[in-house]
């Protein structure tokens, strides 16, 4: 028995004050006497009756305290357990996260959820609304107190397992905001329960009505590849994969390494433990631009993480341009140990028909306007349009380091930097200080017209940060982060993050390649695109034309890691409605509840026409 409105059960407050009427009740007869002189024993008698009377038998009292108290029934309204009731308004919530593509028999857990969802579609009577919420990566709400049973159907059909994670804590907020506003309102979920982190998401959740949990799928055993990465090595390409086994029994299996072309590069036999990983490698592959990997395990649950692309992390060489008008042996010196660029030396500022860049490094000189590729300048000496340059200034503090985890400034020391002098630049939208002497600002970076930009106030020879070891790690930081689309591949990726993808300067045309073969042409300035990787797992095909020359790079999207442990769990969310609780998982069609307030409020009906003939008749 639930009880969804115990709030009202102030009203059983009538019960005593009807009581109280009864009490305070005179039994008097009206007669008539021939005489006066009884009047006065009239009167010493009315001066001998209390006010509170005996209580006595009336059918009258009892008939009223029946229908009160099936009133107040009425008002709590109860209810009791029916199998597959819904209530006025029922909120239908269907999880598509790529756990739900997990296979139980038959059918994948997503195709048992629709089902029960449209059982409960199917038994929609008059006067019942639902309203349908997708839960993947954000909440979609696809049917509003929907009454017609084919809208509600197609709308479900409608639906489709993504590779992607659901967000579950906003899909229960947005069920708990409509419930809260409908009253009559209950939530039913239809899912499997997500990953471990489904019970730090919906912590503290609760919505104002009842809440089921219809439970998707039994199974947990399932083996996927956790890690799959190549590099360059002295006799081919070396691989590294790592199996991860989620469920409660070893599993053995087939681990085989394809190339672009899917030809077979090597095959290895592999066992994992129980709730365990295991590592496989592979020393010998040929040289390729990109590799698969596939598991073959003899129980699995999920297909969908058994596949795992790799882009080899090879070095490449990036164009550098130093502009250093006096000439500075510490810059040069500096970009020429960090491995991964080409350096030219100018004396000369561009210009705008040199080609383009990956870093142009600046010292001493601001160009007119900035050319294509990240740039690094160092004691800039004059306003440009894009620089708002106000003068130079004395230094008087230490400089310290505003932000120490930033890769431009991690592991770098100015406890023992001084500085003399340092130009002073104004804020720029974009750009962040990282390190600052005092209120100055000396070293600014961020993102400028679409390209990376690191900023350092200070001329090198009006300090010893040349002399520091700081110097050195800063300069590797710094071309590491301003050509990174030469040090290390794009991605890797999973569905529904923002992906940073580094482009080539002056590239005239980009075309990116889905794993389906549909094309996209990049409209993109700079040389960073912020790509928001969408649904599909794969390989994707980056195609960059440059000077009549086409670069081709490859970066993969695969299933989030946490999608894999497809062992179910019941969400413990918080219920408003008396009686509720926690949810417990059902499967199948969910045992629903049924309220009892119209009987209750026929038979009170019924015992107040009771009363009113009972009066009629004078009982």
């Amino acid at each position: 028995m639930q009880w969804m409105a115990l709030g009202n059960l102030g009203f059983l407050l009538i019960v005593p004050a009807i009581v109280a009427l009864y009490l305070l009740k005179r039994n008097v007869e009206d007669l008539e006497v021939p005489s006066t002189l009884l009047w006065q024993r009239t009167l010493q008698s009315w001066e001998a009756v209390r006010p509170w009377e005996k209580l006595q038998r009336n059918l009258l009292l009892l008939l009223q305290l029946l229908a009160a108290v099936l009133l107040v029934l009425a008002l709590v309204r109860p209810a009791v357990p029916a199998a597959g009731a819904i209530a006025d308004h029922t909120v239908l919530v269907v999880d598509t996260s790529g756990s739900m593509l997990a296979r139980e028999g038959e059918h994948t857990r997503f195709q048992q959820a629709v089902d029960a969802a449209r059982g409960v579609v199917e038994r929609l009577s008059g006067g019942q609304a639902i309203t349908l919420i997708e839960a993947g990566r954000e909440p979609r709400v696809l049917v509003s107190k929907g009454t017609d049973r084919q809208v509600l159907l197609q709308a479900l059909q409608s639906l489709a397992p993504r590779p992607g994670t659901s967000d579950q804590r906003a899909a229960l907020s947005l069920a708990a905001a409509i419930t809260a506003t409908e009253p009559g309102s209950e939530v039913m979920w239809f899912g499997d329960g997500g990953s471990a982190r489904t019970a730090e998401q919906e912590s503290g959740l609760a919505v104002s009505g009842p809440f089921r949990f219809v439970q998707a799928g039994r199974a947990k055993e399932n083996a996927a590849i956790g890690a799959f990465v190549t590099q360059p090595g002295q006799a081919g390409t070396e691989g590294l994969l790592r199996i991860d086994n989620y469920g409660s029994q070893p599993v053995r299996g087939r681990a085989t390494i394809y190339g672009p072309d899917q030809q077979v590069l090597d095959v290895s036999e592999f066992a994992v433990e129980a709730g365990s990983s295991r590592t496989v490698t592979f020393e010998r592959l040929p040289v390729a631009p990109v590799y698969r990997a596939v598991i073959e395990p003899e129980k699995d649950g999920l297909a969908e993480d058994n596949e795992r692309w790799s882009v080899p992390f090879a070095a490449g060489k990036g164009r550098a341009v130093l502009v250093s008008p006096q000439g500075n042996r510490f810059l040069h010196q500096a970009l020429q140990t960090v491995g991964r660029l080409e350096v030219e030396t100018r004396s000369e500022l561009p210009d705008g028909t040199e080609g383009a860049a990956d870093l142009w490094v600046f010292d001493g000189v601001v160009p007119d306007r900035l050319p294509e590729g990240n740039i690094l300048v160092i004691a800039p000496d004059r306003k440009t349009d894009w620089l708002p340059y106000a003068g130079a200034a004395d230094v008087q503090a230490r400089p310290e380091a505003l932000r120490p985890d930033d890769p431009l400034v991690k592991y770098v020391d100015w406890q023992d930097v001084h500085v003399a002098r340092t130009s002073v630049v104004h804020e720029m939208p974009g750009m962040r200080p990282l390190v600052k002497a005092g209120d100055t600002n000396l070293v600014l970076a961020g993102s400028m017209a679409g390209r990376r930009a690191v900023i350092v106030g200070f001329d090198l020879h009006d300090s010893d940060f040349p002399l520091r070891q700081a110097f050195p790690i800063f300069m590797q930081n710094a071309a590491s982060w301003l050509s990174s689309a030469q040090t290390v591949p794009i991605g890797p990726a999973v569905p529904g993050e923002t992906l940073a993808i580094p482009l080539t300067p002056g590239a005239g045309k980009r075309t990116l390649t889905y794993p389906d073969g549909r094309e996209q042409a990049v409209e993109a300035q700079g040389t960073t695109w912020l790509f928001r990787v969408p649904e599909q797992t794969g390989l994707y095909r980056l195609t960059e034309e440059a000077e009549g020359t086409a670069q081709v790079r490859y970066f993969a999207v695969h299933m989030d890691e946490a999608e894999s442990d497809i062992a179910p769990r019941s969400l413990a969310v918080g219920s408003g409605g008396a009686g509720g609780g926690e949810s417990k998982p059902q499967d199948g069609q969910a045992a629903g509840s049924r309220e009892l307030t119209g009987w209750l409020a026929a038979l009170a009906l019924l015992a107040v026409f009771a009363e009113w003939r009972v009066y009629q008749r004078g009982y």
